[in-house]
């Protein structure tokens, strides 16, 4: 009999990611991975790369170094550079950090990793699986807003842009793949459903250079609602399980309060903690 697949998905959601840090050091002080498939957007795609490296010390320090280092400033939206300098925080984190890319390709035996990441002139999700020692662009073009980041993400020469324009919760994709179970990492609470927002006007306004995209940014309500669909109603051979914050996290995609994303961090470790207690039961 062919072995059930399991997926974990991380969505992504900017400093809002310390929460799913919190449940992925938790699951890796429990010795906790069931999982084939490892599929993220945005910044879940970094949170997933250190879960799999087993990385369990100092993650936390990986997002308060990201907020207390000189990345993000709306004040560049005035002299055209990135508002959120994504490039030079990944480049500057694996000098400190010094990640050890063997200990996920040892991990990954028979199991598959993936960034997605949205296509800038088709307007379409594209799913790279890890494997390309070009990784660290297919993690940044993942977490590359069109308001945020001027400054081109190129994977063979084409334009790229966030994941989650058009694949926020990449459940179909994971049930494509085979997956029967599918944990859902998630920064919003349960009962959220998107609304499209000022960004997403501005960022069409901004892609006048790409009409799908365009098209896309201020369709990103109903995409991101028809994944919910998809969760709340999934096919009968398939079991979806949220893992979300029990109120509205206090960090903010941008935010650089210490504090808040110690606070977050913590609501995920419970997070976890109370979702490993119940596998426990069963």
């Amino acid at each position: 009999m062919e072995k059930k697949k399991k997926a974990l998905i991380i969505e992504g959601g900017g400093q809002r990611g310390v929460f799913s840090f919190g449940i992925t050091d938790t699951f890796i002080k429990k010795n906790y991975d069931p999982f084939d498939i490892y599929i993220g957007v945005s910044n879940g795609v970094a949170v997933l790369y250190w879960y799999l490296i087993r990385e369990k010390d100092n993650n936390l320090d990986k997002m308060l170094y990201a907020a207390t280092g000189d990345y993000f400033s709306y004040k560049n939206i005035f002299n055209g550079k990135d508002i959120f300098n994504v490039h030079q925080m990944y480049k500057d984190g694996e000098k400190i950090f010094k990640p050890n890319v063997e200990k996920i390709k040892k991990n990954l035996t028979e199991k598959k990793y993936i960034s997605v990441v949205t296509d800038a002139a088709e307007a379409r999700a594209e799913y790279y699986i890890f494997g390309d020692e070009e990784w660290t662009q297919k993690m940044i073009a993942s977490g590359t807003l069109p308001i945020l980041v001027r400054t081109p993400s190129l994977i063979n020469g084409r334009r790229k842009f966030d994941g989650g324009i058009t694949d926020p919760l990449p459940v179909e994709k994971a049930y494509e793949m085979g997956a029967k179970k599918i944990i859902v990492i998630r920064t919003y609470e349960k009962e959220f459903r998107r609304k499209l927002k000022i960004e997403n006007y501005i960022g069409a306004l901004l892609s006048q250079g790409y009409p799908k995209l365009r098209r896309a940014l201020l369709n990103h309500d109903k995409t991101y609602n028809k994944a919910l669909d998809f969760i709340n109603n999934p096919p009968k051979d398939c079991e979806i399980v949220q893992l979300c914050p029990p109120g509205k996290l206090k960090t903010k995609r941008d935010s650089k309060n210490i504090e808040l994303l110690k606070g977050d961090y913590e609501v995920g470790k419970k997070v976890a903690d109370k979702y490993l207690k119940g596998l426990a039961k069963l």
